[in-house]
């Protein structure tokens, strides 16, 4: 128990470093690979001038912003649970606060939305967010599983062609676009940003599955997943837990939850299975079994 203790730990770590890619640390500058993506105010992401900072865990956070390069003295914030700052920015913003009893500062990108999550060791850091709705809670960062942890994941799952597979933050589509191809299943993507089922519904097309599978552009908390077989999440441990009543109250009894790296907080009795492997670039994951 020790050990799984400590493999989901490195697991969160693993998770968070990944989607972590865009803080840069002003010694550190790096190229930023989603400078090119622009979110669709309308739709409540940040607009090109725009950042975003959403605090989504239970405690206040008090940070400090100010432009990158200027002279001036920083704007101190704080930010109640639930709530987002929305900060005109038409260039990088630097963002401080307070870790481990010293001061850390991250580069903070206009057009892109930030959340301050708690991380592996239950203190308070930013990441990338998913989006800057004020009306749809903020589940995970877009981090794409790999091929081997998909496989495995239907491998537990004992998938089949009459499956129904409903993917909570589907990103790119990769996960019911495998369960198509490899088992003809059908299968519904859920996921709250634009650019990523528009990217969806192209590799379905290009992987000729596109009958089989549809892609929702909506808030996967207010999606109605009753017709699901099985259940697919790559997200934060907290999400997995704000989810939970959901599939209490929506899944047919025997529907099978399958997530990746991380378990879902109160259903310890539901866990019938899990696997830990290894992807292509030596990074360890883990997939755990649920079932309703």
């Amino acid at each position: 128990m020790k050990n799984r203790r400590l493999g989901i730990l490195i697991a969160v770590a693993l998770m968070l470093v990944g989607a972590s890619a865009f803080l840069l640390l002003r010694t550190h500058p790096q190229q930023d690979e989603m400078a090119g993506i622009v979110f669709d105010a309308q739709k409540g992401f940040p607009s090109p001038k725009e950042i975003t900072i959403r605090n989504i865990t239970k405690e206040e956070v008090t940070y400090a912003l100010l432009a990158s390069g200027s002279k001036a003295k920083p704007e101190v914030k704080k930010l109640a649970p639930g709530a987002i700052d929305r900060v005109r920015a038409v260039d990088t913003m630097i963002v401080t606060y307070e870790k481990y009893g010293r001061e850390v500062s991250y580069s903070l990108y206009p057009g892109k939305p930030y959340s301050f999550r708690f991380d592996s060791s239950g203190k308070i850091d930013i990441w990338q967010g998913s989006h800057g709705r004020e009306d749809a809670e903020d589940l995970a960062p877009f981090v794409p599983t790999p091929p081997e942890v998909v496989a495995k994941m239907f491998e537990l799952a004992k998938a089949d062609k009459d499956s129904v597979i409903y993917d909570i933050g589907c990103g790119d589509g990769r996960i019911v676009i495998y369960a198509a191809k490899t088992f003809g299943a059908r299968g519904v993507g859920i996921d709250i940003d634009p650019e990523r089922i528009k990217e969806s519904k192209e590799n379905a097309k290009k992987e000729g599955v596109e009958k089989l599978v549809k892609f929702l552009l909506e808030d996967a908390t207010k999606t109605d997943i009753s017709a699901a077989t099985i259940v697919t999440t790559y997200l934060l441990p907290e999400s997995n837990e704000l989810l939970r009543p959901k599939f209490e109250r929506e899944l047919k009894p025997g529907t099978i939850i399958v997530t990746h790296n991380y378990i879902i907080p109160g259903w310890e009795g539901k866990e019938i299975d899990s696997a830990t492997l290894t992807d292509a670039s030596g990074t360890e994951h883990t997939v755990f079994l649920y079932k309703k």
